[in-house]
């Protein structure tokens, strides 16, 4: 395992809190804006929408591998969508290279609305920032056409650390610097606990692995103390019992309502936004990208889509195509910020 420490002390306390400000309007836009209806769209309009749209089958691209929480969360909308659309929604699974191999599937796609790609942060704001010579332009290679949901991570912590919430957890690893270490599997727990790290002035060893099943192994087996995860191997680690000392979200889960968020538990500077978006090639038609938002929107506000996005640890966010467009601008530079402040090197 390749082992890397995350200094607490670089960059300056003012760069960190300056390139650490809280994303907190991009936060309630995604989370409220389905309530505001669909307005403008930021891409340009081309030619007005087919009537007869869709003539074939829509493809659904998903940067996740088949199975997982957010891969049965989209083939759930897909369904209801391949109803309203009149014809199928076909979730395609192109995982890899954190998002990208799915992004540039979708960006040498034609703008005729029979492609659209469940986009992440991931793919949408670290891959362009880590790059330095990123594979797509966010803003200029895709249309925004709404958001799609939010992704809950616990802060999880082992039970042989003598903690039962966040700040006892960070007194803990004060009194004991560099002896401690924590598991990323994805970049929003790279991130996430950089933040962590540096806002709270902790020395922990970092230990990455490709993906959170993985980590999860070392977890359970004593070799790592923490990490940010998803519902997706929380009940592994509840049965191992490990403790759940706060949510990356802005406000608490029904599923677990007891855990408080970063800001209740005093980790306000914590603030990384992990959000998923739907987006198509550039240059999509605006009435047909309306079209989509609006039909999407409706698929996502319907309850029994809201209540199994909640139990998968997923929060709909539809938006209008305008929404999501500012809040990737804001993403971006939030996302890109971080990275800087926090010495991610280029690759």
């Amino acid at each position: 395992m390749n082992r890397s420490r995350i200094s607490p002390t670089a960059p300056t306390a003012a760069d960190a809190a300056q390139a650490l400000s809280s994303p907190a309007a991009g936060r309630r836009r995604i989370l409220t804006a389905g309530a505001a209806g669909v307005l403008s769209v930021a891409a340009p309009s081309i030619v007005r929408a087919q009537s007869d749209w869709p003539s074939k089958p829509v493809r659904m691209v998903v940067p996740f591998p088949a199975g997982g929480g957010a891969d049965l969360g989209a083939r759930s909308v897909a369904t209801h969508l391949g109803a309203v659309f009149g014809k199928p929604v076909v979730v395609e699974n192109r995982a890899g290279a954190d998002g990208a191999v799915a992004a540039l599937e979708v960006q040498k796609s034609a703008p005729d609305g029979h492609t659209i790609y469940f986009g992440t942060a991931t793919s949408m704001t670290y891959v362009p920032n880590l790059k330095r010579n990123p594979p797509y332009d966010p803003i200029a290679d895709f249309t925004p056409i709404s958001g799609f949901c939010i992704f809950t991570f616990y802060l999880m912590v082992a039970p042989t650390i003598p903690a039962r919430t966040a700040a006892e957890f960070v007194a803990h690893v004060k009194a004991n610097p560099g002896k401690l270490s924590y598991a990323t599997g994805n970049s929003t727990g790279i991130l996430a606990f950089g933040q962590l790290l540096q806002s709270n002035g902790l020395d922990m060893v970092h230990v990455p692995y490709k993906g959170e099943a993985q980590a999860a192994i070392d977890l359970i087996g004593g070799r790592i103390q923490a990490m940010f995860a998803t519902p997706a191997i929380m009940p592994q680690l509840l049965k191992a019992d490990f403790k759940p000392v706060a949510v990356l979200l802005p406000t608490r889960t029904k599923t677990m309502p007891e855990v408080p968020t970063m800001v209740e538990a005093g980790l306000p500077l914590v603030n990384i936004l992990p959000w998923g978006g739907l987006f198509g090639p550039a240059k999509l038609p605006r009435d047909l990208t309306e079209r989509i938002s609006r039909d999407f929107g409706g698929v996502m506000r319907r309850q029994d889509v809201i209540e199994q996005y909640e139990k998968l640890g997923l929060f709909p966010s539809p938006s209008s195509p305008q929404a999501m467009a500012d809040l990737l601008k804001e993403q971006l530079a939030v996302w890109g910020r971080t990275m800087r402040a926090l010495n991610i090197p280029l690759e």
